[in-house]
């Protein structure tokens, strides 16, 4: 998703990450709230876990047995 040129608005909880390096900016979307935070970087980890069981070179009991030990 491309924002239109200049539509940056500190109103919106962004924060502009600015790149003299490459000649551009990144605007960074904080989530709401701490709770939101946290959801999201825990099914990032959840995520980056699940695919790399994926690519695991073993039975899909396995693989199962693996998500299993580590499920709470």
């Amino acid at each position: 998703m491309m924002d239109k040129a200049k539509a940056y608005a500190p109103k919106r909880g962004g924060v502009v990450v600015k790149d003299t390096t490459h000649g551009f900016n990144i605007v960074v979307h904080y989530p709401l709230n701490t709770a939101e935070l946290e959801r999201r970087v825990a099914q990032a980890h959840a995520d980056a876990i699940i695919d790399k069981v994926k690519k695991m070179n073993c039975s899909a009991q396995q693989k199962k047995e693996l998500i299993d030990a580590i499920s709470v």
